[in-house]
């Protein structure tokens, strides 16, 4: 939890520092940059017109610096006042920042993600046979996806009503394979279609079975599982991984076991429990909870709603 906390607040520190050098250093003349610099005054001299002969015509709240500014005050005034300050309040504060610098980080996704395509496409075509036709399909499927991607993640960091955890859902919920099985189901033929449907079923259950081991052990540390109670947990904890397919082949997961939500997870998981251990596993979870809380307090911030410590720094 602290590394997650530390992460964001880096970063909310590095996307003010790169707003405020950006705002103090003129752009160099005849550059993109300068250009645009020049049309923004333009546009703010006319809103300044136009706001004599109309007040309705200005638009005050696309001042990004005194938003900033409000959203910094508040939160220094929370903690001199030894409030924690909520995240989400320094997410709404940088929302305008982070939209006016979008265009530089997307150039930079966009520079390491085509070394990625080609390592990609690379592995592919020597694993399933790719035609150098279907390799450049391949590159350009994996461009519009990671595009996708990139609109998606936007249209919630920078939707008006979103909240810290949206974020962290968001960045959590996105991977740039999501969506290859069906195009390459398109492209490939047999043998080859065979060998990759099993290849990709085995990477998932791979991650599954991974991610359920990890919570299998916490959930067992705290509450010392027998063995039963450990083949039913960990059947809980695949089931509600968002890689699991009932497909998979998991020692303690049924064929027939259909997926469960996460959000029914730690129902079904105190029901596999005896009553002392249930109540050892509610007191976990409060202990773990108000101790992350501390923490966050220590730097004045506040956990994310929904926050789960089975699932914390897994």
């Amino acid at each position: 939890m602290r590394n997650a906390l530390l992460l964001f607040l880096g970063l909310a520190i590095g996307v003010a520092g790169t707003w405020l050098i950006r705002g103090s250093i003129p752009p160099v003349e005849g550059t993109p940059e300068s250009r645009i610099l020049s049309l923004e005054n333009e546009l703010r001299e006319s809103r300044l017109r136009l706001a004599k002969i109309d007040p309705a015509q200005a638009r005050p709240n696309t001042d990004f610096r005194h938003a900033l500014s409000n959203g910094a005050r508040a939160a220094l005034e929370d903690l001199k006042a030894g409030r924690p300050v909520d995240m989400n309040n320094i997410f709404d504060a940088l929302k305008p920042i982070m939209r006016d610098l979008s265009p530089i980080f997307d150039k930079m996704r966009r520079r390491d993600e085509r070394r990625h395509f080609e390592a990609v496409a690379g592995e592919l075509s020597r694993k399933y046979n790719l035609t150098p036709e279907q390799q450049a399909s391949l590159k350009e499927w994996l461009k519009q996806r990671a595009d996708a991607n990139a609109a998606l993640f936007q249209s919630v960091a920078f939707a008006d009503g979103t909240r810290f955890e949206d974020l962290i859902k968001a960045s959590r919920n996105l991977r740039p394979d999501d969506g290859i099985d069906s195009f390459m189901e398109g492209q490939l033929k047999s043998p080859d279609l065979e060998t990759f449907r099993r290849d990709r079923l085995t990477q998932r259950a791979e991650r599954v079975q991974q991610e359920a081991d990890g919570k299998v052990q916490r959930l067992n540390n705290i509450v010392n599982l027998d063995n039963t109670q450990q083949d039913q947990v960990f059947s809980i904890m695949a089931r509600s991984s968002r890689d699991f397919d009932p497909q998979m082949q998991l020692e303690g997961v049924s064929a027939d076991s259909p997926p469960t939500s996460a959000d029914s997870r730690n129902a079904d998981i105190r029901n596999v429990l005896r009553p002392d251990q249930q109540a050892t596993y509610d007191n976990w979870r409060a202990e773990q909870r108000t101790h992350s809380e501390q923490e966050a307090a220590e730097i004045g911030l506040k956990i994310p709603e929904g926050w789960d410590p089975i699932d914390a720094d897994l």
